[in-house]
């Protein structure tokens, strides 16, 4: 907890275009409020909602705690159906069987991107997630393999060798990096977070990838440059430490869905220090900008075109929607994934 005090310190120093904006202002208080009373152990039981809304949120079904009523209701009805034996999904289909073509899913696209298959590698499951199954003898939760698939559609543009310097800004759960390090367990990444994000995602990814492979964020906020990074590691950075990456030669930028809860301009702040020495950058966000109220969410909504505009000197390769293991990513309207690459 040391640790997590030392982490907001720093980021309360630092210059306001890196503090959060109003979408994640909503949260912070709360989410280090919960931080603080957590058992660290069941990060991904549910047990703790809101550390859903960075990618902790691994529970089969999930409700909020203030909606008991409703989930009596629910669940009244689920055994009304169970009673007079109709299906409760269609084509009789069950929760295995989607787990099931979500994992045949992960495997097909492993073939296409020619990475290692989705059955050489499996889950850690520290945490507790709720969400956990077994097929051919390797656990998984749908949040693993829908990483997996994400990476497989970056693969197939970027052509990773396995040795790249990936740079990530909203690393959230950790469980990308964690994917990322299981199919290539030579890539060094650098993860950039608010602090309790960052926080928690340290103590993952110590247990999912060992505390060997991990720079810890106490030893990164003594990095004042570059060159101290250590090839094959994860290095944890705080989101204020981003200018560290103006002169910096990379291979990846990566950033899911995390740019879509900023405001344009703490977007294009960001994205000025890396265009210069960044060589492909992957995206996936929401294709209209995430939700926006007179009081709630950003006050900014960024869309694709947004994008393009900012990303100057960098060419569209490939964009689509994009989809999880299961189904097609359709919140707020529909996510697309993208890659460009340094237009030379």
């Amino acid at each position: 907890m040391q640790e997590l005090t030392k982490l907001i310190e720093e980021y309360n120093k630092s210059p306001e275009i890196f503090q959060a904006g109003r979408y994640w202002k909503a949260y912070e208080n709360k989410i280090i409020s919960e931080i603080k009373k957590a058992d660290i152990k069941e990060l991904r039981s549910g047990k703790y909602p809101i550390f859903g809304t960075f990618g902790f949120g691994e529970s089969v079904y999930y409700y909020h705690p203030n909606q008991r009523f409703y989930r009596k209701l629910i669940l009244k009805a689920i055994r009304r159906l169970f009673i007079t034996k109709k299906q409760i999904l269609p084509y009789s289909l069950s929760l295995s069987d989607i787990r099931e073509m979500a994992y045949n899913h992960c495997i097909l696209q492993g073939e296409l991107a020619n990475i290692k298959p989705i059955s050489e590698i499996e889950v850690s499951t520290f945490g507790k997630p709720e969400d956990l199954f077994e097929i051919k003898g390797k656990q998984y939760t749908m949040a693993f393999l829908t990483y997996y698939i994400r990476l497989c559609y970056a693969q197939r543009h970027l052509k990773l060798k396995g040795d790249e310097i990936i740079v990530e800004l909203g690393s959230g759960s950790g469980h990308q990096v964690e994917v990322l390090k299981k199919v290539f367990p030579n890539l060094t990444i650098l993860c950039f977070d608010l602090p309790y994000a960052l926080y928690l995602c340290n103590e993952y990814l110590q247990k999912a990838l060992g505390d060997e492979s991990i720079i810890k964020p106490s030893k990164a906020i003594g990095i004042t440059e570059m060159v101290s990074i250590e090839k094959g590691k994860v290095h944890m950075f705080g989101n204020w430490q981003f200018p560290l990456l103006k002169d910096f030669k990379f291979d990846i930028f990566w950033n899911a869905a995390s740019f879509g809860e900023m405001e344009p301009n703490i977007v294009k702040n960001y994205l000025s220090y890396i265009l210069e020495g960044c060589q492909a950058i992957f995206l996936l966000q929401a294709r209209h900008g995430k939700e926006s109220g007179k009081n709630r969410g950003v006050e900014n909504p960024i869309c694709f075109d947004d994008y393009v505009s900012m990303l100057n000197g960098f060419k569209l390769i490939d964009e689509s929607d994009a989809f999880q293991a299961h189904r097609r990513l359709s919140e707020s309207g529909g996510y697309f994934w993208a890659v460009w690459k340094k237009d030379k």
